[in-house]
Formats: C-alpha cells, structure tokens, sequence
C-alpha cells in the first residue's frame, strides 16, 4: 500500500445532502495494485463493520454518495474506482477490463485491507461484480445488496432493439482500429451518447433525483477513454449468473425501482425467486437508481437489512 493521499477525482457530496453537524468520521486514501499492476484507488470512510460499495457501468461512487455519508457513522464504508475509472489507472490492455477482473480486484483490496468478510453492495453492473466476488471467494461475502441488478445479459432488451443508433455501433468498430480518432470525435461531438440516452431513458426520476447530481453524472462519464465503455458493455452484455444463483447462501437484500426502464423490475423479482432466503423491496417512484430518488427510504431498508443479519 502507498501512503494515503488526495484524489484528483475525491466522491462527490450529494446535493441533497444536509448539512451535518456532527464530526465527519475519518477518512483515508489510497492505491492498491490489481492482479496485473493496474494501479487502482481506494477510499475508506468510517469505522466498523466493513461494507464494499460497487458502482455501475462505468459509473463513480457517486451513485453511492448518500448511502456511504449515513453508513460511514457506524460502518467502515469501502469504495474503489475500477481500472480505468476516475482515480484508477488505465490498464495497458483494455481486455481486462472483465467483471471477473473487476471482482478479482476487489478480493485484492480486501486481502490488502486484511479483511476477511465483508457485506457487498452492488448497482446496476455491480450487481454482477459483486455476484462475481462472491462466486469467486465465497467465504469472503458476509451478506449481499443488490440494487436494479439482473443476472442474466442486461443489455439485451436495450442494444438488441438498436435503440442507440448506428453511431454508436459505428464508433466501437472504429476505436479498434484508430483510438485516437474516436477520442477526437467523442470529444467534438459534445460528450457520450450511450450516457444521455441512460438518462433520456430513465436512469433517474428527474422529479427525485437532483439536477445537479445528474449532471454531475454525465459530466464524469463524458471525461472517461470512450474504450472503457466500449469494452465493458460487451462484457457487460455478456456476463450471465443464473445458473449458479441457487449456489448462494448468504443474506442478500434486492432493491428495484417501481419505475427501472433500463432494467426492468421482473428481472429483480428473478434474481429473487433465484437466490435463497433473498428479500426483495420495491421502491415506489424508484427509477434505475432509486438509491439517489430516495435515497432515505433506501438507508433504512439497508440498515434494517444489515441489522437483521447481524442476528
């Protein structure tokens, strides 16, 4: 481990954070190597009972903002950016760029950290990251929140209906040959397609979740090596658990949006008739990150799921 330091990239403070008047717990900063060099950041905030924060497709911590402010008072709370995300560095083959990797990463971090058992909480893709980890180590996983997840090829309903366009297609075939070009192009045409038809879609309820966390949002991605996104939704898109679901064994609480249109609520109540003893809560309103619509609501359905497998 190198010494703590600042972030160029620090977690951005939600807008509708209230102001605490309470002291801030602790926080430290640092960077591990993954299991090929790639340099990769972490952040811990607070202190206790460790719970790993795993972001979506090429998303930040961002998406996690409210739940880590109101967990770290009582919780080690763990986040890291992924290779090639914000603060980590870009790996030197962009074919790493796996969930299998990513969750192989973060059984890294927790060797690091020396922690031995963790609960892991999951968003969009990091579902996936996070049923990787437990797949890969599962005596590691303490218990499980899985929010707006599936198991099985996510991106289907949305790509599969060439609902992008062909101008995305078109920019992935040519970043394979000339990367430098698509980089040129992504930047003059004024920011990420793939980020605002999320959005257009319905990745927020826009009558909950603030503007300016939206936009800060499509402001992060829009900064991003459009190749990150290129490899990872092919990744993304390929990545199928269900047969191996039945296999779990740990407490896991699922969180879906009334209101997901990027993935659907039927694919949590799948996830739920597949894993054992698994609880699923639905939230009212709740778009594709109900966890920043209502991001209260979703706190107290996490802390009394982690209070209920303390028992």
């Amino acid at each position: 481990m190198t010494k703590p330091i600042e972030p160029k990239h620090p977690r951005p403070q939600g807008a509708l954070q209230k102001t605490e008047t309470a002291e801030i717990p602790p926080v430290k900063y640092g960077y591990f190597k993954g299991f090929d060099g790639t340099k990769l950041f972490y952040s811990i905030e607070g202190e206790g009972e460790p719970l790993i924060f795993c972001s979506g497709l090429v998303c930040s911590s961002l998406h996690w903002t409210y739940q880590i402010d109101y967990f770290r008072k009582n919780y080690q709370c763990i986040w890291f950016d992924y290779r090639g995300h914000q603060n980590s560095e870009m790996p030197s083959d962009l074919k790493t760029l796996t969930i299998e990797n990513i969750a192989k990463d973060l059984g890294i971090l927790m060797d690091e950290l020396n922690i031995k058992e963790a609960t892991l909480l999951g968003h969009s893709m990091g579902v996936n990251v996070v049923l990787e980890a437990y797949k890969q180590r599962p005596e590691s996983v303490k218990s499980m929140v899985l929010i707006s997840g599936t198991a099985h090829r996510p991106l289907e309903q949305i790509f599969g209906m060439n609902l992008l366009g062909p101008t995305f297609n078109l920019l992935k075939r040519l970043y394979k040959t000339s990367p430098s070009l698509v980089r040129k192009i992504w930047k003059a045409q004024g920011g990420n397609p793939l980020v605002k038809f999320f959005v257009r879609l319905g990745g927020f309820n826009p009558h909950l979740s603030s503007k300016e966390d939206i936009t800060r949002y499509v402001e992060q991605i829009d900064a991003m090596d459009p190749g990150i996104l290129f490899f990872l939704v092919d990744e993304y898109n390929q990545y199928d658990a269900a047969s191996w679901l039945h296999l779990i064994h740990v407490p896991t609480l699922l969180v879906s949006g009334a209101r997901d249109h990027i993935i659907p609520p039927k694919q949590q109540e799948l996830l739920a008739q597949l894993i054992p003893g698994s609880r699923l809560e639905t939230v009212l309103h709740g778009s594709h990150c109900p966890q920043m619509d209502l991001p209260e609501l979703v706190n107290i359905q996490i802390e009394n799921f982690l209070k209920k497998s303390k028992c």
